[in-house]
């Protein structure tokens, strides 16, 4: 049995019309967030008649826009069997870079551009550490993720960043295109990308063969390490993305920017479909779940309770998300033996 799986992977890895072909479908997942979507929708909107007002529903995707791209790269790293828990430090150092060098009065293309590279390096440190020093991802990422937040403490001495805005960089947080916010555009268009990416290019089909079965994947003649690095690299390009953008909407950049967004971002994935132990995801799902997670959050707000009560409830929707997706995995399983 495991054999004939073995098989159709590397039979799927490395047929290219195939890999070319990946039709786009609304799966039962994206269609059964979409109803939840819609249930807590018109719950709220009869519950409060400002819920469903065209402000409240922008702030909305304004407030869930950074951890969604940050769950998009996410969902890469997931897909490999992976998992990414620096992405929060990297938003802070990434945004810290970028501000830092604005006030240095450095041309403000440089500045973004050295905060991005600054993204990439540590995601390819990440993936080094994992292929080459045969490190878990999760140890991995965890001491990244305490390093880089580190480095931030002492760069700026737990003083944040002020005085750094300017004209044209303000507009990638704050402004507006079509009366819509530019983050939200940002995420809109990094998520047909992406979904391009995983979808339709070798790339993307390899990341999803590489979590079903890495023997499969290695037997294929694909270069499994490189592969991982890249998608470590990616994920640290994307959270660099969401730290620029932060830091432009903040205007201030503090050593806690970004702090526990790894969480937020991992939750969004899981909610969305993402499977945990790879193989297994959904872009799609993935920003269905950030707009879920920030959609109660704004209902609570609305309904005052209180802030604590947050945790407590986004800790037990990633619990009834994860058990969904193990029992759905059984069941499916076992289908398959019964057939």
């Amino acid at each position: 049995m495991a054999n004939h799986s073995q098989k159709h992977i590397i039979h799927s890895v490395s047929d290219s019309p195939k890999l070319l072909h990946v039709p786009l479908r609304l799966d039962k997942q994206v269609l059964g967030l979409i109803i939840f979507l819609a249930i807590i929708i018109v719950a709220m909107s009869i519950i409060s008649p400002h819920f469903l007002s065209y402000t409240n529903m922008l702030n909305v995707l304004q407030q869930s826009a950074f951890v969604m791209i940050l769950a998009l790269g996410m969902t890469f790293v997931l897909s490999t069997g992976g998992i990414d828990l620096s992405v929060g430090s990297i938003v802070g150092i990434s945004g810290g870079m970028t501000a830092w060098l604005l006030f240095q009065d450095v041309n403000i293309v440089i500045a973004i551009l050295a905060g991005l590279v600054l993204g990439v390096v540590i995601g390819i440190v990440n993936g080094l550490v994992i292929t080459k020093l045969g490190v878990s991802p999760f140890i991995a990422t965890l001491a990244m993720m305490i390093i880089a937040r580190g480095i931030l403490y002492v760069w700026t001495k737990a003083i944040p960043f002020r005085s750094y805005m300017k004209s044209n960089f303000d507009f990638l947080g704050q402004g507006r295109f079509l009366n819509v916010q530019f983050p939200v555009i940002v995420v809109i268009v990094l998520l047909l990308v992406l979904l391009f990416v995983y979808r339709r290019m070798k790339f993307g089909r390899h990341i999803q063969a590489l979590g079903s079965s890495e023997e499969a994947v290695r037997i294929s003649g694909i270069k499994v390490d490189k592969l991982r690095i890249k998608v470590y690299a990616l994920s640290g390009l994307i959270a660099a993305i969401a730290g620029i953008l932060l830091a432009s909407r903040l205007t201030t950049v503090h050593p806690e920017m970004g702090k526990n967004y790894e969480l937020e971002a991992i939750a969004a994935a899981i909610i969305g479909g993402t499977s945990l132990s790879g193989g297994k995801g959904s872009l799609v799902g993935t920003a269905l779940g950030a707009i879920i997670l920030f959609t109660i959050k704004n209902a609570m707000n609305l309904l005052n309770v209180h802030p604590y009560w947050e945790t407590i409830v986004v800790g037990i929707i990633i619990l009834v998300a994860v058990s969904i997706n193990i029992w759905g995995g059984y069941f499916k399983r076992n289908q398959e033996k019964n057939d």
